[in-house]
C-alpha cells in the first residue's frame, strides 16, 4: 500500500475495488487501437494517387476502407462470442496479432500489381479490428468504478478516434503524388512504420496488459460474478432483439455513427466536387471532424453523461445538433465558402462522432445484465451495416440527383433520429443496479485502501 486513496466496499466477504493499474491497461488498449484505425483511410484519403499508381477505380479504392465495415458484420458473432469465452488479454493478443499480420502483406503490396494484396492486408487489419471495437464499454465496465465508466469507455474509444484521425493525416504527408517509383517508395515506407509499430505494440501488450482486475470495481459488475442466472450466448442475444429500448439504440446511433463513417469516405469527393483546386483539404478536415467528436466531444459528453446520467436528453441533443450541423455543411457547399468548411466539419465531428460513446453506454444501460461486449458487437454491425448501405446510396445518389440533393436526404434522417431516440424508457438498468448498492449497503461500508 501507498499513500493515495483507492475505494474499497466489503460486505459479506465481497469486495469492490478500483485499482490504479487500471489506467495503465487504458492506456495500452488505446495505443493498439490507435495503431490499427490508423489503417482504415489510409489508401482512400489519397484515392487520386492510389487510383493512378495501381491502376484502379474509385471504387476498388473505397473497399481498401470498406472491407473494415464487411469483415465486421461477417465477424462480429463469431467474435463476440470467442471475447465472452476468452478473457480480455486473449482479445488484445488476437487483435494486435491479426493487425500484424495484415501491415506484413501490405510491405508485399507495394508493386503496381499487387493491388489485390492491399484489400487481403487491410482484411486483416479489418479482422483485428473487430475484436477491439467490440469492448470499450466491457472494458470500461470491467475496470472502472460507476462514477466514472462512461468517462472511460470514452476515453476508450479516443484510442479508435485519433487513430482514424492519424490516419487521415499520415498518408498524405508519407505518400506524394509522383513518379511510380517515388510512390512505391512512399508506399513502402508508409506500411513499414505499421508494421513495426505493429510489432512494438504486440510485446507491449504481452508483456504489461491484464485481463481483468482481482475484484470488481463496481456493485453492477459484482452482481454479474455472482448471479445465478447463467444464460446463454444465443439466448442473450434473444433477448436484445426483443428489447425495444436496445432496438431504437441500434437504429438511432446505428444509422448516426454509420453516416458518419460514410462521410469520412466519400468527403474526398465533394472537396473534388466543389473545390477541386484543395483536395488535400479533405485528409485535413476528416482528421479535424474525428479529433474534435471521437476526441474531444466523447470526452466531454462521457463526463456528462457519468455526473447528470441525462441519457435521453444528451442523446437527443447531439443527434438533433448533428443534423443542425448538416445544414450548415449543406450551405457550405452550396455557397462554396472553403474557409467555412474549416469550421463547420469539425463542428459536424464534434457532435456527430460523440454519438458513438453515448451509443455503447446507452447500448449497456438498456441490456444490463447482458454481456456487453454482446450489445457493443450489435451496436458496431448496425453502424457498419447502415455505413456500407449509406456509402453505396450516396455513390449512386451523386449521380442520379447530384452532392447537394443528396445531402438533404441525410439532414432528413438525422433529423428523423433525432426524434426517435425520445421513445426510448427512462430506465438505467446498470445504473439502478449500482444505485440499489448505495442504497442498502451505507457509509459505514466504505474504507479506504490502495492497491496496485
Amino acid at each position: 500500500m501507498n499513500g493515495s486513496s483507492q475505494s474499497t466496499l466489503t460486505q459479506e466477504n465481497n469486495e469492490i475495488k478500483v485499482y490504479k493499474y487500471r489506467w495503465v491497461v487504458l492506456g495500452i488498449f488505446c495505443l493498439f487501437t490507435i495503431n490499427n484505425f490508423v489503417q482504415f483511410l489510409e489508401y482512400s484519403i489519397i484515392a487520386d494517387t492510389v487510383k493512378k499508381y495501381y491502376g484502379v477505380d474509385s471504387f476498388a479504392v473505397d473497399i481498401s476502407g470498406l472491407i473494415f465495415f464487411i469483415m465486421y458484420l461477417i465477424g462480429f458473432l463469431p467474435v463476440s462470442y470467442l471475447i465472452e469465452k476468452y478473457d480480455m488479454k486473449i482479445t488484445a493478443i488476437s487483435s494486435t496479432g491479426l493487425t500484424l499480420i495484415g501491415n506484413v502483406i501490405k510491405i508485399f503490396a507495394t508493386p503496381k500489381d499487387k493491388f489485390y494484396l492491399v484489400i487481403v492486408g487491410q482484411g486483416f487489419c479489418a479482422l483485428g479490428q473487430v475484436y477491439m471495437i467490440s469492448i470499450p464499454s466491457k472494458f470500461a465496465a470491467l475496470w472502472f468504478g460507476a462514477k466514472e465508466v462512461s468517462t472511460a469507455c470514452a476515453l476508450a474509444v479516443l484510442g479508435t478516434q485519433f487513430g482514424a484521425a492519424l490516419g487521415s493525416i499520415m498518408p498524405t504527408f508519407l505518400v506524394k503524388d509522383g513518379t511510380d517509383e517515388q510512390v512505391r517508395e512512399d508506399l513502402m515506407t508508409m506500411v513499414t512504420i505499421h508494421a513495426g509499430s505493429s510489432a512494438v505494440i504486440l510485446l507491449i501488450v504481452l508483456i504489461f496488459f491484464r485481463a481483468k482486475p482481482k475484484l470488481p470495481p463496481s456493485q453492477s459488475q459484482l452482481n454479474l460474478l455472482q448471479s445465478e442466472d447463467i444464460t446463454t450466448y444465443w439466448a442473450s442475444l434473444k433477448k436484445l432483439f426483443k428489447n425495444k429500448d436496445f432496438l431504437i439504440v441500434l437504429l438511432c446511433f446505428g444509422m448516426s455513427n454509420g453516416l458518419f463513417n460514410s462521410f469520412g469516405i466519400v468527403l474526398n469527393s465533394f472537396y473534388e466536387e466543389f473545390f477541386p483546386d484543395h483536395i488535400d483539404d479533405a485528409g485535413y478536415l476528416a482528421a479535424a471532424a474525428i479529433i474534435a467528436g471521437g476526441c474531444i466531444g466523447s470526452i466531454i459528453f462521457g463526463i456528462i453523461l457519468d455526473k447528470t446520467h441525462k441519457f435521453k436528453l444528451t442523446s437527443f441533443c447531439t443527434l438533433f445538433l448533428s443534423a443542425v450541423s448538416l445544414v450548415l455543411l449543406l450551405l457550405v457547399f452550396m455557397y462554396k465558402s472553403r474557409m467555412a468548411s474549416f469550421t463547420v466539419i469539425p463542428l459536424l465531428g464534434f457532435f456527430l462522432a460523440s454519438t458513438l460513446v453515448i451509443g455503447f453506454e446507452y447500448a449497456i444501460e438498456a441490456s444490463y445484465p447482458i454481456p456487453e461486449s454482446l450489445g457493443c458487437s450489435l451496436l458496431n454491425a448496425a453502424i457498419y451495416l447502415f455505413a456500407i448501405i449509406n456509402t453505396l446510396i450516396q455513390e449512386v445518389l451523386f449521380e442520379a440527383i447530384g452532392y447537394l440533393n443528396t445531402m438533404v436526404v441525410g439532414i432528413v434522417v438525422m433529423f428523423i433520429m433525432s426524434f426517435v431516440i425520445l421513445f426510448m424508457s427512462s430506465t438505467l438498468k446498470r445504473r439502478d443496479a449500482n444505485l440499489e448498492s448505495n442504497n442498502t449497503q451505507g457509509v459505514n461500508n466504505v474504507n479506504f485502501v490502495e492497491r496496485l
